[in-house]
């Protein structure tokens, strides 16, 4: 009788002295785990970058933002469409909404050249008001944000982002410094912190970057930047909801301003991250059903395979078998080695598709641009789907093995 490391050590012995069949055999649980790995880290990437877009916005918050409105939706609109979204809307929804801890900020979003001696660069001009850096939760690295002071007088001061600060003074201070937008002369008051920003092959939102942002108070901006159809038109107003509970209500009572104050024109539209959020997790839930329904039937596909391969494999060693036989190996060690060797296999092509899948993430990062990701959870479900598909392909050789008789099997 032999123990089982015996038996496993017959079963690699089997599977070496027959290599290119083995190599064969492992074909289909390679390229099987490969792609499902590649696959899994396109889907991962996606999903981290989703979740990364709609974080920066912050799930507890709500953007109202401005829908211009064209063809058959504005002859739709006819006389109702008016000046579009405007500051008076923000001051609107601080009045009409009584839920607690809700924090509003206008921004006015405009494109402009900002020089600083003989250093010049495009950025996009923000006006906006205080609340506006609580609302995102984007910390100033240097100096500070804008004060209620500054909304109150006017006054021509900037807050930088990080990448415009590098462009226009490189490692110096940029503090008290003053510098041209557009038209006019700003005194630089604050430098926000750098953000990383994810926006992929097919981003969730369009997010502008905001390290090239220079923040004003939207008093001046409205006055330095007049918009064509309305002095005091705006692009967006940001909203902070402190219980996530109460998003919905805000979001509903919201439109129900809007709507009575814009007379039922859809020229404006409402994101909620947390929706967003919630959108993103459905998607990667479905693409991942997609994904294991297309490894199992490649696994399937590559486990017949073996099969096949592990039938011929006990047709050809049918004398090694009555050999064991009739020295003493019983139906059940004859029925484990050849489990074990297909077993063998399979983990064999797992492991080497695990790492065939990593190579083809990588290649698909770098040739593609796709950002790509890998989960734990995710390799050790393909090792395991392999592990599986040994036990489940290579009962019925192994049985067939086992139940040969030794005295035909020595005739053969």
């Amino acid at each position: 009788m032999l123990n089982l490391g015996d038996t496993i050590a017959m079963s690699v012995k089997g599977l070496v002295q027959h290599r290119l069949r083995t190599l064969l055999s492992t074909l289909g649980i390679i390229f099987g785990v490969a792609a499902v790995i590649s696959m899994m880290s396109v889907g991962e990437g996606a999903r981290r970058a989703a979740i990364a877009q709609i974080k920066l916005l912050g799930t507890n918050n709500i953007r109202i933002r401005e829908l211009p409105l064209a063809g058959k939706e504005l002859e739709k609109a006819g006389p109702r469409y008016g000046r579009g979204l405007t500051h008076d809307d923000a001051s609107l929804l601080r009045q009409g909404i009584p839920v607690r801890s809700v924090t509003f900020a206008p921004l006015k979003i405009s494109a402009a050249d900002v020089r600083h001696g003989g250093r010049q660069g495009g950025a996009n001009v923000i006006g906006t008001s205080p609340e506006y850096a609580a609302i995102t939760d984007f910390r100033v690295a240097a100096g500070r944000f804008l004060s209620p002071l500054d909304l109150a007088d006017n006054k021509t001061v900037c807050v930088l982002g990080a990448e415009i600060k590098e462009e226009l003074f490189g490692r110096g201070d940029a503090i008290d410094a003053e510098l041209r937008i557009g038209d006019g002369w700003y005194t630089v008051v604050g430098v926000m912190e750098p953000k990383q920003l994810y926006q992929g092959k097919t981003p969730i939102l369009k997010l502008r970057n905001i390290n090239r942002d220079v923040y004003v108070p939207i008093n001046t901006a409205l006055w330095r930047f007049p918009a064509g159809r309305d002095p005091f038109a705006i692009n967006e107003i940001a909203i902070r909801v402190a219980d996530e509970r109460n998003i919905l209500d805000v979001v509903r009572l919201a439109r129900e301003v809007l709507d009575r104050q814009h007379r039922g024109v859809g020229d404006y539209e409402i994101i909620i991250p947390e929706e967003l959020l919630a959108q993103a997790r459905e998607t990667q839930r479905l693409f991942n059903m997609v994904i294991g329904a297309i490894a199992g039937i490649s696994l399937v596909v590559g486990g017949i395979g073996i099969m096949n391969i592990m039938l011929a494999n006990v047709s050809e060693r049918t004398r090694e078998i009555g050999v064991r036989r009739a020295i003493g190996a019983r139906q059940k060690d004859i029925m484990l080695q050849f489990l074990i060797e297909t077993v063998l296999v399979c983990l064999a092509g797992g492991v080497i598709g695990i790492l065939l899948g990593f190579a083809m993430g990588g290649l698909i990062s770098l040739y593609a641009k796709w950002e790509t990701a890998f989960s734990l959870a995710g390799v050790l479900a393909a090792f395991g789907t392999a592990a599986a598909v040994g036990i489940v392909f290579g009962l019925f050789p192994a049985r067939r093995a086992a139940r040969l008789d030794p005295v035909q099997a020595l005739r053969l």
